[in-house]
């Protein structure tokens, strides 16, 4: 059964006590809401980490999108009040690749590996390039129901909402479709979007310039990635001011001092920068140095390790300094260094550390 994260489910709660007229709105209408998603009366606990939140399933949010709609029609709008109010912060490690991609095409890109954290009954998405437009699609085919289309709306303005923060306020699609029809929140749609709205279409979808997605990101980048490569610098000798690391990968061979594992040095930094993204190929890294996979293969031999050593020990050194040093969950920490399921993460930790990654994070976390 798909089942949807409750901090979604409370934020929609209380974002529409806060912002319904008053008088439409009964002495236990809270309490009614959070019945309707099977949730206690008197709200959630603080929202904890996503390994911790607590589940429902996606009939029971549906089924509450529907009852607030009700307190709001004609000019429905609480769906995307709350996606507006959302940062990067708000999806833990989510939030953190999305900061950390240097363009939202990468970002886009990031965040299709991670909706399933929060949310496992989102479909599938495909960032797809249409000539000049890159369309961010929502693969779902479903039977008609309100309660799930107000979900996508609240979708694809929280998307937006990211967008906003992570380039500037000013981002601003140039279209957005819908499969299903006007559900009396276009007016409200629009005003939020700032662009066209179209219902009845094939799909949803995200239109936007393609151009647009192309330039750099402004927030997280610089001092994300300093946190990603930090233990690099802590772990490998010094390369006497980049002069080995750049004489290594122009071909010219070591220099007699701080040369030692020079290729190794900055294939480690290329792989932990880009493990958000899943683990990345050789011939991905070759290209970032502009050799060959063969050329970088022999370089790495030459220093008596191979690519596949290095990816591990990249993966290895990003998983212990976030069990040690931040509150991601172990399924944050799975996808952050590039594996698709936490299970698998948990066995290639115990390989290398002969316990599991919170046993581990129980004897090492900071504080």
């Amino acid at each position: 059964m798909a089942q949807v994260s409750a901090f979604f489910v409370a934020r929609m709660i209380e974002q529409a006590m806060a912002s319904i007229p008053p008088e439409r709105l009964g002495p236990h209408t809270r309490g009614d809401l959070y019945r309707v998603a099977g949730l206690p009366e008197e709200g959630l606990p603080d929202k904890g980490t996503p390994e911790t939140w607590l589940m429902i399933p996606d009939s029971s949010y549906h089924a509450l999108l529907v009852a607030i709609a009700a307190l709001e029609t004609p000019d429905v709008s609480f769906h995307l009040r709350t996606a507006s109010a959302f940062r990067c912060d708000d999806f833990g490690a989510v939030g953190f690749a999305w900061k950390a991609a240097p363009t939202l095409r990468a970002s886009f890109s990031r965040m299709n590996r991670y909706t399933r954290l929060y949310n496992t009954a989102a479909p599938a998405f495909s960032l797809e390039e249409r000539g000049d437009e890159i369309w961010w699609v929502h693969n779902r085919q479903t039977p008609p129901r309100t309660g799930l289309y107000l979900s996508n709306e609240g979708a694809m303005a929280t998307y937006v909402a990211l967008c906003r923060e992570a380039t500037s306020e000013a981002f601003t699609p140039l279209r957005l479709q819908f499969h299903h029809s006007d559900l009396g929140s276009t007016r409200a749609a629009e005003a939020y979007f700032r662009c066209p709205i179209d219902y009845d279409r094939e799909v949803d979808a995200l239109i936007m310039p393609a151009a647009l997605l192309d330039e750099p990101n402004s927030v997280g980048d610089e001092s994300i990635w300093r946190f990603l490569t930090a233990q690099v610098e802590e772990t490998l000798p010094p390369d006497d001011d980049g002069a080995a690391e750049a004489a290594a990968i122009a071909g010219r061979g070591s220099s007699p001092q701080g040369a030692d594992n020079a290729i190794r040095r900055t294939v480690l930094k290329q792989v932990t920068d880009v493990l958000s993204d899943g683990v990345p190929g050789i011939a991905d890294i070759a290209a970032g140095l502009a050799m060959s996979p063969r050329t970088l293969q022999r370089r790495l031999a030459e220093e008596d390790c191979t690519f596949q050593a290095v990816v591990d020990e990249a993966r290895h050194s990003l998983a212990t300094r976030l069990l040690s040093e931040t509150p991601y969950s172990l399924a944050e920490i799975a996808f952050l260094t590039g594996f698709s399921e936490q299970s698998a993460f948990t066995r290639a930790f115990k390989r290398r550390e002969a316990q599991t990654p919170g046993a581990y994070r129980a004897a090492h976390a900071s504080g």
